[in-house]
């Protein structure tokens, strides 16, 4: 008799306790959606499977569950973001060019023309007053029409002026007159 009651006892402290890991695992974690922790140089961007090692330029979408996508530069976040359907909630940060903590990237101020972003997008954030701040919005404008450092450059290395025609380009040549 002793032993029926030790394992109906037994039997209602697993029952309780698998039900409270049940209830622990279905919580949200993360419901803040904060920046996570992640070791630099050891995590992997999300965007361009790059190592994130520059912490003045790192970015991070934390979607509505709490999940953490890691990005080693902002134009990789919004690109990444721009492929997604249901993160009209998520929350962007971004590490302060100066400082290195985590700011929401919607209250940064931001810059244009870091020639040290990771991949050259050229936006850089910070809390501290700049001239002449972007905002966020403007920012993820530039990057998703392609107004980015690496595509100025980019046009400035082929030599095309701003309407997109070669500056410099050769004349084209009749080959039917050329001897061989």
């Amino acid at each position: 008799m002793e032993i029926k009651k030790f394992i109906n006892s037994l039997k209602v402290l697993i029952s309780v306790s698998m039900l409270l890991v049940l209830i622990t695992a279905c919580t949200k974690q993360n419901e803040e959606q904060l920046p996570v922790d992640f070791v630099w140089d050891r995590a992997i961007c999300d965007q361009c499977r790059m190592a994130i090692s520059d912490n003045r330029y790192g970015a991070q979408v934390i979607n509505s569950d709490g999940k953490a996508y890691l990005f080693d530069d902002i134009g990789c976040a919004v690109s990444w973001l721009q492929k997604q359907e249901g993160m009209d909630k998520a929350r962007i940060w971004v590490n302060d060019k100066e400082t290195r903590q985590w700011i929401e990237a919607s209250k940064a101020n931001w810059i244009f023309g870091d020639e040290h972003t990771p991949m050259g997008y050229g936006f850089a954030a910070t809390k501290a007053s700049v001239h002449n701040p972007m905002d966020f919005v403007m920012v993820q404008k530039k990057i998703i029409t392609g107004d980015t450092l690496v595509n100025l450059h980019k046009k400035r290395h082929l030599g095309k002026n701003s309407k997109g025609t070669m500056s410099h380009a050769q004349p084209s040549m009749d080959h039917s007159k050329m001897k061989y």
